[in-house]
């Protein structure tokens, strides 16, 4: 059973924070980093990607947080509150609003009511490990999804106050906060019988598990590492679910569009299982998919079955190296990479499904890697946590 608390959020002290924010943490690289350090001495990225040697970096960031609290740069919020958060951008030529809300949910091992949809690395779990052990502070929210349009109503329409809006990479931001002890309530129980499945941010949370157990472990037991910083969303509130398309960086073109015709036949535009790109488009159809498992017959699975697997002989360790696979975001993306001639050949694939992520994660299986893709992400520094943040808020 999900338990979410309010909590008391750590907050820009100046409403105008256009130049503080950045990106979440694992989709910056250094030339963008560079760009949001020269933002802003205050720049959150400062914190959530600090500069150092080995683990000095993760004690400058408790350094910067420290001080940012002390010059009152960074203030906690006085009320015990949820925080909603909207997001209107555009995708596909399609102006969409994200719309849902930030609270303090109790950690609780995966396969109960939490559910993951993916499987997760070691290495960025140390990272945040030492990070959010150093700091006792997260600013970057995973990303979980509910199915509840009552709950999603309710939040819409209640009593908010409004805290602040953003300008961020071509999207407006708007954050309000709810501390009504009543709406706080009605939003607590109305969570309890919900099914959470994390969209972004497993990383983050199997590492809060972590912490949490250690802490236990050593007799440390800390209140506030008993919760992770969570943003909730109902499915159908404007979370796209995109696909991740495929490339293929290292092969035979000629033999491998011969083998094309064992497994495909070739369609149009309205009757199709994926598109390949080799310099033009070719609509494809599986001539056999008839599996009836759950995961064989996702899409996804299919391509790295027949295409990975049976046409290149790839094990799921050359997969997993990239050496001949790789991976796009957009279509656009895709086409760049064959005419770049950096991809020989590109697959554009369909997206999974709501009802697919639900089911699957229900019966607790997980996606391939690389099967989903959410849009928008979360800018971090928006709304913080700090393990005091939930001091006085539990059971208001």
């Amino acid at each position: 059973m999900p338990v979410i608390e309010p909590f008391k959020g750590i907050l820009f002290k100046e409403k105008n924070i256009d130049s503080y924010i950045c990106p979440p943490y694992d989709v910056i690289d250094k030339d963008y980093k560079k760009q949001l350090l020269s933002k802003s001495d205050f720049n959150i990225v400062r914190i959530v990607l600090p500069e150092g040697e080995d683990d000095k970096k993760y004690e400058n960031a408790k350094d910067i947080l420290d001080s940012w609290i002390f010059q009152e740069k960074l203030i906690f919020d006085s009320d015990c509150s949820f925080y909603v958060y909207t997001c209107t951008y555009n995708i596909n030529n399609t102006k969409k609003t994200l719309y849902g809300f930030l609270g303090a949910l109790k950690l609780e091992e995966l396969g109960g009511s939490i559910k993951p949809h993916e499987k997760t690395l070691k290495g960025p779990k140390i990272d945040r490990f030492k990070l959010i052990t150093s700091t006792n502070a997260m600013f970057c929210p995973i990303m979980m999804i509910y199915n509840n349009e009552h709950l999603s109503n309710f939040v819409k329409n209640c009593k908010k106050q409004n805290l602040f809006e953003v300008n961020f990479e071509d999207k407006i931001h708007n954050v309000y906060k709810i501390n009504d002890i009543e709406i706080v309530n009605h939003i607590k129980e109305s969570i309890k019988n919900q099914t959470l499945v994390i969209a972004d941010g497993h990383h983050r949370y199997e590492t809060c598990l972590s912490i949490r157990n250690y802490y236990n472990k050593v007799g440390q037991k800390k209140a506030g590492s008993e919760y992770a910083l969570v943003f909730f969303v109902d499915k159908n509130d404007g979370l796209a679910l995109m696909p991740i398309h495929r490339l293929i960086k290292k092969i035979n073109i000629d033999d491998f569009r011969q083998k094309i015709y064992n497994y495909f036949e070739i369609s149009d535009d309205f009757d199709y299982d994926i598109v390949m790109y080799d310099g033009k488009f070719t609509y494809l159809k599986y001539i056999d998919k008839n599996s009836k498992d759950l995961i064989d017959k996702l899409d996804v699975k299919l391509f790295e079955n027949i295409v990975f697997k049976k046409m290149l002989n790839l094990s799921d360790e050359d997969i997993a190296n990239n050496e001949i696979s790789g991976y796009a975001h957009s279509k656009e993306e895709v086409i760049k990479s064959v005419d770049r001639k950096e991809a020989v050949v590109g697959f554009l694939l369909k997206p999974v499904t709501y009802e697919s992520l639900f089911e699957i994660t229900k019966n607790n299986l997980t996606f391939p890697q690389k099967s989903t893709y959410f849009y928008p992400k979360i800018p971090s520094g928006l709304v913080g946590y700090h393990f005091s943040s939930i001091e006085g808020c539990r059971h208001v």
